[in-house]
């Protein structure tokens, strides 16, 4: 790859699809908060924080509803839901040649640690993965995927122009833009 010595990858939507796994913990959530409510199809929502698709999809802005919510959604997903995941057909080998390349390769993402690492191990991908960053990867927390992205950057020493951010979301468009890398749009998330 002419030009890049690193690419960070967004992950869900780009490189795993976690649409299952977000689609069951969230049913198994609104059946604890508010029984006999029906999931609309979550695709065009995931991506930010899962609070964030909760009030979407509910309209609903009530702080404790919304952190009831999200803690019944997390107790599901960290026990269960990350399992369901799966990565695209086209991710390993990509990887795995990127790799071979002398890339260096990384994740940055809105998931929380434990899921990421959980979904990487299970898949075989953190193998590829020269950094992992998410939210919760420092104290207090990233604010945004732009501090997340920006972390990554200065993890490991990377040079903005040469690195390439893969995404499927304006979040990640706006981030690579904000820390001066490249940005390149996946379409399948």
């Amino acid at each position: 790859m002419t030009g890049v010595s690193a690419v960070l990858f967004d992950l869900d939507g780009t490189l795993v699809d976690s649409l299952p796994g977000i689609s069951w913990a969230a049913q198994l959530a609104l059946d604890e908060v508010l029984p006999g409510s029906e999931l609309p199809d979550l695709r065009p929502f995931v991506g930010p924080p899962i609070r964030e698709v909760f009030r979407r999809i509910l309209g609903e802005d009530t702080a404790g509803f919304l952190a009831d919510l999200e803690s019944a959604f997390r107790r599901h997903y960290n026990m269960d839901g990350w399992r369901r995941s799966f990565a695209y057909a086209d991710v390993p080998v990509t990887l795995a040649a990127l790799s071979a390349a002398g890339i260096c390769l990384g994740v940055v993402t809105n998931k929380p640690q434990a899921p990421t690492r959980s979904i990487l191990d299970h898949l075989d991908l953190a193998r590829f993965m020269d950094v992992v960053l998410t939210p919760d990867s420092c104290s207090p927390p990233f604010a945004s995927k732009t501090e997340t992205l920006a972390a990554a950057l200065q993890a490991r020493a990377l040079v903005p122009a040469l690195t390439l951010f893969v995404g499927d979301s304006y979040d990640d468009a706006s981030a690579a833009c904000a820390c001066g890398v490249r940005f390149a749009a996946v379409t399948r998330g």
